[in-house]
């Protein structure tokens, strides 16, 4: 038995495809293409099924 917690998870606006999965203390990105914009840090994942960019809840400041 899993002692995680299992968040909603974050859907391809596209295709409807699981992206971003929310575990309890994790955050579980399926198809690991991220893309970064650097001005802002923010991360998006591409779409395993249909390959559509959907905004993920990271932010990149490296």
């Amino acid at each position: 038995m899993s002692t995680h917690v299992q968040e909603p998870a974050l859907r391809c606006p596209v295709c409807e495809a699981k992206v971003v999965v929310k575990l309890q203390n994790e955050v579980v990105i399926h198809n690991a293409i991220l893309k970064v914009d650097p001005p802002t840090g923010r991360v998006t994942a591409k779409c395993p099924r249909c390959k559509a960019w959907v905004r993920v809840p990271l932010r990149y400041v490296g």
